[in-house]
């Protein structure tokens, strides 16, 4: 007898459940969530060794090339599902590489081992503006997600830097959560790798926002409800500091808060005050102190609005400045919340109007843009403003007894440190591919067909990278912006407005001694006082010299006085012959004669001290002589 019916279908049963958790654990992604994840939390499922460095150019692209519907091939339809990234060997739905990448990327999907008999690139659209980059690829095999299982992956060669001319338009910001305990208050460290899962770069439409999620009732597709959820949409802020009143123009800072000269933070000039950080918080002691102000009672948006500094009058109107807010793909009280842009706002920020659904993020705080807090590398006694909590809205002002790491301050301490002014990138920028794209040429009708296409993958670029043979990042952790030593560690030096080990620069350019740079009337003992390097010794003031002017101005120094060249000695008229032509007798016998000039003359610099020119031998000359004009010139003009 054959099993009962109640025992069949209990067996069919528990097949089905097998089948359905097998399917699921092949089709699992990582990496593109729409919450906020741990930063603990990491992937660990491993890759072959790949090359990994530093990621060439880059145009335009148009969604309209191609085929655009996708291809079902004969095993079935190809899906893209995860990159595999190449620093941890991990599977992930976005993965972050340096735009300078040099080493393997690999992408995987769904019936790849189809496009075996075809040649396929994959086609990468960058940002809002569909920056286009096409590299090509090859088929072959990869461990896949469950163990002692391979894959078919798409593998693209960067050796040649197919990224590095894409822009990076955009900015990270950091999403990862630093509440420990659940109790609403932040605590944990906050992340300074740009790869981290955590960041998403800023930089997309709605439409291909993987994240999107209409949290609100109404579903209207648009991302404007503190419940809805779009990180990679499209909105763009950058630090500012006072904004003057004559123009209406805020100054972007370019110094951290610390103390510049080293003369004492209190101490700093107006003008040094003005290019620092402001404080990413509502609090007024914090603010009255970086800024070295007093008599403010309060500190909202727009006031104060009478600040005196530099013989300016300046207003405070918070520390970011949004850009170009009504292009934002994420609006009104989306821009505030954990997935946002900003966390608070300050009192009396000006609210959404209908033609300006953004305007109340003119007074936006705590922003998420990475990075949100940091440790900075400090000399001894440099007094800068800091917190043990990397999220307190409160900073006090601090120095390290010895030089090291100091305690966490503001994000844009950070940003302005770590910033490169000639090709506009810092540490927060970035760019990301709105789809990824497999493509192949029609080899009958030679025309670009698209076999398939995603949003859901999602690469992203950051600035350039090189790490040592240690995997430590030697490009720009080596390069720290500055203005002044101060804003350099231990055992470094600003030059250039870089951060130089002292190993490579002995001496920093504050330490060693001011010799010159003088102005004209200034006083001045030597030549080298002066910015002319030309002291008057009658006066004991620096002169000028500047032989660029028509006429040119000389310091014309008497003999017996000090030089450092003959153009610095004074003119003298010398008499100086030559045997000159001076035409042809009838015999046609070239004629010439003995003439002597007023030649001016600079004297000699002989040992630092200048002499009168040499006066020139007067050459011999005999006219009867059938040899006398052999030697003759053409009459000199510079001397008429």
């Amino acid at each position: 007898m054959g099993m009962s019916k109640n025992r069949l279908l209990k067996l069919i049963e528990v097949m089905m459940v097998v089948s359905s958790l097998f399917l699921s654990s092949c089709l699992s992604q990582s990496g593109t969530g729409k919450g906020r994840s741990k930063v603990s939390q990491g992937v660990t499922t491993k890759t072959p060794d790949n090359n990994s460095g530093g990621g060439n150019g880059s145009a335009p692209g148009n969604d309209n090339v191609g085929n655009s519907t996708d291809q079902i091939i004969e095993n079935g339809k190809v899906e893209l599902r995860h990159f595999v990234d190449p620093f941890d060997g991990t599977y992930k739905t976005k993965v972050t590489i340096p735009k300078n990448f040099t080493g393997l990327l690999y992408l995987s999907g769904i019936n790849v081992s189809s496009l075996t008999s075809k040649v396929v690139s994959v086609r990468f659209r960058f940002g809002r503006e569909k920056e286009e980059v096409i590299i090509p690829a090859v088929i072959s095999r990869a461990p896949g997600i469950i163990p002692q299982t391979d894959i078919e992956v798409l593998i693209m060669d960067m050796k040649t830097r197919p990224f590095e001319r894409i822009r990076l338009l955009y900015d990270l910001y950091d999403y990862n959560d630093y509440d420990a305990d659940d109790d609403g208050i932040e605590e944990l460290e906050p992340v300074l790798d740009e790869r981290n899962s955590g960041l998403y770069c800023r930089g997309l439409k709605l439409e291909d926002d993987p994240t999107f999620s209409d949290g609100d009732s109404n579903k209207d597709g648009i991302c404007n409800e503190a419940a809805d959820v779009c990180q990679f949409a499209y909105a763009k802020v950058i630090d500012q500091g006072l904004v003057k009143n004559a123009d209406g123009l805020s100054i972007v800072p370019s110094n951290p808060q610390i103390d510049i000269t080293k003369t004492g933070y209190t101490s700093d000039s107006a003008a040094n005050t003005l290019t620092k950080c402001l404080p990413d918080a509502s609090d007024l002691n914090t603010f009255l102190g970086v800024t070295n102000l007093s008599g403010f009672t309060s500190l909202d948006y727009g006031v104060p609005n009478n600040i005196s500094l530099d013989g300016n009058t300046y207003t405070y109107n918070g520390p970011y400045r949004p850009i170009a807010r009504d292009e934002w793909e994420v609006r009104e009280a989306a821009v505030f919340g954990t997935s946002g842009l900003f966390k608070d706002l300050m009192p009396n920020t000006p609210s959404a109007t209908p033609s300006d659904f953004n305007k109340a993020s003119l007074g936006g705080i705590k922003s998420f843009l990475f990075p949100r807090a940091g440790k900075m590398s400090l000399q001894a006694n440099i007094g800068h403003w800091s917190s043990t909590n990397p999220f307190d809205p409160t900073r006090a002002l601090t120095s390290l007894v010895a030089g090291g790491t100091s305690a966490y301050m503001d994000g844009c301490n950070i940003r302005v440190s770590n910033y490169d002014k000639n090709i506009n990138e810092g540490i927060q920028s970035c760019n990301v591919a709105a789809t990824v794209s497999l493509i192949t040429t029609n080899i009958a009708t030679g025309e670009v067909e698209e076999i398939t296409t995603s949003n859901e993958v999602k690469l992203q670029l950051v600035r350039a990278s090189v790490t040592n043979f240690e995997g430590k990042e030697v490009l720009f952790s080596s390069m720290k912006t500055c203005t002044n030593s101060s804003a350099c560690g231990i055992n470094e030096c600003c030059f250039n407005n870089r951060c130089w080990g002292k190993e490579l620069v002995s001496q920093c350019l504050e330490d060693a001694p001011t010799i010159g740079n003088r102005a004209i009337g200034q006083a001045c003992s030597t030549d080298y006082d002066c910015t002319s390097i030309c002291c008057n010794a009658s006066t004991g003031t620096c002169a000028v010299h500047d032989n660029k002017q028509s006429p040119p101005v000389l310091c014309s120094k008497s003999p017996g006085q000090f030089c450092v060249a003959k153009e610095y000695c004074r003119k003298e008229n010398i008499n100086q012959c030559f045997i000159v032509k001076t035409g042809i007798d009838p015999q046609g016998k070239k004629t010439c004669a003995l003439r002597c000039y007023n030649v001016p003359t600079f004297g000699d610099c002989k040992d630092g001290v200048c002499s009168p020119p040499v006066v020139p031998e007067i050459p011999a000359f005999d006219p009867s002589s059938d040899t006398a004009c052999d030697e003759a010139i053409d009459p000199p003009t510079k001397f008429q």
